[in-house]
């Protein structure tokens, strides 16, 4: 029998082996992968810089600042606005906000948040290519925004756009790799607080401003030792985006972010829960916008741009952090713009209305009354911008609303107001015609610029606030912008220090600097260098010439220059030609002293611009800028000597090293001797004692200067000087068309010169300008130029020693030199108008 086949068993693949062949895989995949890893991160690693330099001796691009000669900044000069703040310096809720809105785990990572950065990983990877979630830490932004800067920018011509995108997705990982590896890095090689201080000094907070400091400032005006908690989280909570989170755009989505980042803070342990509530409860208050692009002395500040750019190129003036001490005095500088200003509006009103800015459909009339205030901007004289309040250095857009049959009456409307316009004002706008359609006058809904007129002070004596006590402003101004330009520049006479300079009527309208950039024809302000080329050559204030007509044979033909109103003296001293500005004399001395020592003499006081080699110089043919004009008359002030405009005295970098000092800089070159340049300074004290300048009497000072006005009253000038300050003022229009018809020097720069030198000249005891040795004086009849007794008519003349006339030698004994050099006698400010043959003075 035989035996039955036992069945087969079957394999069993036990768990064990399941298990180890797992562990293996795993094991190997790890393997692989870390392999993977290693290589990739080998292989990003040799795309990076070895050294971390950069961050190690952190060197971030700071402002050029400018500050004014008692320490206030004027202007600044970048290409991001950053001010480095230490970290100690900080209150610590400054920090403390930016970590809990950026990085909570900041003290905990070496570097990178392994959980934060998978996360934002996933929801990018689903993205469009854009960044949806942020995982990156604080050293991690350090990183992109400093070594890793535009390192995602990558070229799109050769692609689809799918290509482009997927393409984006790759640089952005890629440049993520990057940054983990170099976060590793920064966190060995630096301190968490080193890391922390970049990070608050090299973050963009919108608005131009990078780092804490330079946003503190910005947004709320301030140091950042002074914000408060709310203030340092909204803030912080600009940093996810500066234009979307910006304050000054939405204010809701700002306290939103500002809220959450509060939140953070309070769950962080850096406030309690009641500073908390009153961060939420505290009132923001915003630096207005309008302020911070706000430039103080723009024209000043523009210049030492321009010179600074030269000297020291735009790398360092934009990204250095140079500051300059300059030399401009902001007391002076408000003196010096607001006596421009009123003189060119006074001028603008004798010149006469010029017509409505504008006018309001009748359909839009009822909106316009009651409505807001329409204040004018621009060079424009638009009136689109709204305000709810009446302010009185404003000038606003006014609708007239009432024209009175009987008298000369004009009511306007300025929205909030409806007042009065002055009598007189009233009167010219009345009187308007519109040359083109002459038929055409003033009507209801024309628009008017107008200025609030107010008492300057209330009952109480204390200054008063149209917009707080609206009762004060019972009537309005004509404020037209005035075509016309103007500049004025003010300088120590002795060290050429500019201490004001205003080169427009109103820099948002025109940035054109007509104080160092216009060439103007310079008209009779040229005749102190041709007198002190006839005083060098030996001629005396006492020498008689013939006032009257004079011919010169030139290459052209025969030319006759004729005087003021075609009308002359006759015989006449040198120091009455130039007292009134006699044409015919200063042809006559040109003509015997030789153009070439004449324009030597101006070449040598710093002058560059062309001089033509014509007799027509005499008359002031040459086109200069007010800047050389005002500097050659300097160095005739200055006792002969060439004297450098500076706008500056010191300029540092930023550990405060000096880069630049200009304070003791040896004196120019002689240019004529200190003898010849006192007694032409004397002689232009003619000018101001007895000539066209006469209403420059009412500083009371001794001072000397010299009116200008170029033909057909296309430019006036008036360049006139004390023992401390000099002062040149020039008109004109900026298209070189005539001002107006007898519009001259004396008559319209003069009483400029006396408002800014009334308000802006130092304190100084009143004192004459100082005799230099080689100086001889004798009493003179003050027209006839004869020797006379110590009269009350006589005046006291220097000559060059050596040059005293025969007829002096037998005159008055001289006793004493009191006799001789009477002390300054100061004027009446009162200084009636007078008027001669010739002028009014």
């Amino acid at each position: 029998m035989t035996k039955a086949a036992k069945p087969k068993r079957r394999p069993r693949i036990r768990a064990f082996g399941v298990f180890r062949l797992l562990f293996l895989l795993v094991i190997y995949g790890a393997s692989l992968g870390a392999a993977g890893i290693y290589l990739a991160v080998r292989t990003v690693n040799q795309e990076l810089p070895s050294d971390l330099g950069q961050l190690l001796d952190y060197q971030p691009n700071r402002k050029s600042v400018v500050l004014s000669s008692d320490g206030e900044e004027i202007g600044a000069f970048s290409i991001e606005n950053r001010r480095i703040v230490p970290l100690d310096r900080m209150p610590p809720h400054v920090p403390a906000a930016f970590l809990s809105a950026e990085d909570r785990r900041f003290y905990k990572h070496g570097g990178f948040d392994l959980l934060g950065i998978t996360r934002a990983a996933w929801t990018n990877f689903r993205s469009d290519g854009d960044i949806k979630q942020g995982g990156s830490t604080i050293t991690q932004q350090i990183i992109k925004q400093t070594l890793l800067a535009g390192e995602e920018q990558i070229g799109a011509l050769d692609m689809t756009p799918e290509e482009y995108v997927k393409e984006r997705k790759v640089q952005k990982y890629r440049r993520k790799m990057k940054e983990l590896i170099l976060s590793v890095r920064l966190e060995r090689e630096l301190t968490k607080a080193e890391i922390l201080s970049i990070y608050l000094n090299h973050i963009y907070l919108g608005h131009g401003a990078y780092g804490v400091g330079a946003a503190a400032e910005t947004y709320f005006g301030k140091e950042v030792e002074d914000l408060t908690v709310a203030e340092a989280a909204m803030l912080a909570g600009l940093v996810a985006s500066p234009t979307k989170y910006a304050p000054h755009r939405n204010m809701l989505l700002a306290r939103e972010r500002q809220r959450y980042v509060l939140g953070h803070m309070k769950e962080d342990h850096y406030i309690s829960d009641a500073e908390f509530q009153a961060a939420l409860a505290e009132p923001i208050a915003l630096v207005d916008e309008s302020d911070l692009n706000h430039l103080a002395s723009p024209y000043f500040v523009e210049h030492v741009r321009q010179l600074a750019t030269k000297k020291y190129g735009n790398r360092d003036l934009f990204k250095g952090g140079l500051k300059f001490y300059s030399t401009l005095d902001l007391g002076m500088q408000a003196a010096a713009e607001g006596a421009l200003r009123k003189g060119l509006e006074s001028l603008d009103r004798r010149l006469g209305f010029r017509g409505p800015i504008g006018a309001v459909a009748q359909t839009g009339r009822g909106a316009w009354t009651g409505g807001p205030a329409h204040p004018i901007s621009g060079a424009n004289d638009d009136t689109s911008a709204l305000a709810d309040q009446l302010l009185s250095d404003q000038t606003y857009g006014a609708m007239v609303v009432e024209l009175p049959k009987s008298g000369t009456g004009v009511i306007v409307d300025l929205g909030p107001r409806r007042l009065p316009l002055a009598e007189l004002d009233a009167r010219d706008v009345r009187a308007w015609r519109s040359e083109k359609l002459p038929t055409k006058q003033l009507q209801l809904g024309d628009l008017l610029p107008v200025r609030l007129i107010v008492d300057a002070k209330g009952a109480d004596g204390k200054p008063t606030n149209p917009a707080r006590d609206p009762a004060l402003v019972k009537e309005v101004a004509l404020a037209q912008r005035p075509v016309l330009q103007g500049s004025l520049i003010a300088m120590e006479p002795s060290t050429g220090r500019v201490v004001a300079m205003v080169g427009g009527y109103d820099w948002t309208a025109s940035q054109f600097d007509r104080a160092t950039q216009a060439k103007r024809q310079v008209g009779s302000s040229i005749k102190p260098f041709i007198y002190a080329a006839g005083i060098e050559a030996g001629h005396t204030p006492v020498d008689h010439f013939v006032d009257g007509p004079y011919s010169v044979q030139t290459a052209t033909g025969t030319w006759t220059p004729a005087n003021y109103d075609n009308r002359y003296m006759g015989n006449v001293t040198l120091m009455t030609a130039l007292a009134f500005s006699l044409n015919t004399i200063s042809v006559q001395l040109s003509v015997q002293v030789g153009l070439d020592r004449i324009i030597e003499i101006m070449r040598g006081f710093g002058i560059t611009s062309p001089i033509p080699r014509h007799i027509s110089i005499s008359l002031g043919t040459p086109d200069l800028t007010p800047l050389e004009v005002a500097t050659g008359y300097a160095g005739i002030a200055s006792g002969g000597r060439r004297i450098t405009p500076r706008f500056f005295d010191l300029v540092t970098d930023t550990t405060g090293t000096a880069v630049d000092d200009l304070r003791d800089l040896p004196p120019g070159p002689q240019v004529i001797s200190p003898e010849v340049a006192y007694v032409v300074t004397h002689l232009m004290k003619g000018v101001v004692q007895r000539g066209t300048a006469r209403w420059a009497l009412q500083l009371g000072r001794p001072a000397a200067g010299k009116t200008g006005t170029s033909a057909n009253y296309r430019d006036v000038w008036f360049n006139g000087f004390t023992s401390d300050l000099l002062v040149s003022v020039w008109i004109g229009r900026d298209d070189s068309t005539p001002i107006g018809d007898k519009i001259t020097g004396g008559g319209v720069a003069v009483p400029i010169w006396v408002d800014f030198m009334q308000k802006a000249h130092p304190r100084t005891p009143v004192r004459d300008f100082p005799t230099p040795a080689n100086v001889t004086f004798a009493r003179v009849e003050p027209w006839g130029g004869d020797p006379s007794g110590p009269s009350p008519d006589s005046v006291l003349m220097p000559f060059v020693r050596g040059t005293l006339p025969r007829n002096f030698l037998s005159g008055y004994p001289i006793r004493a030199f009191e006799d001789l050099h009477a002390a300054p006698t100061v004027p009446s400010p009162n200084v009636p108008k007078v008027c001669n043959s010739l002028r009014c003075l």
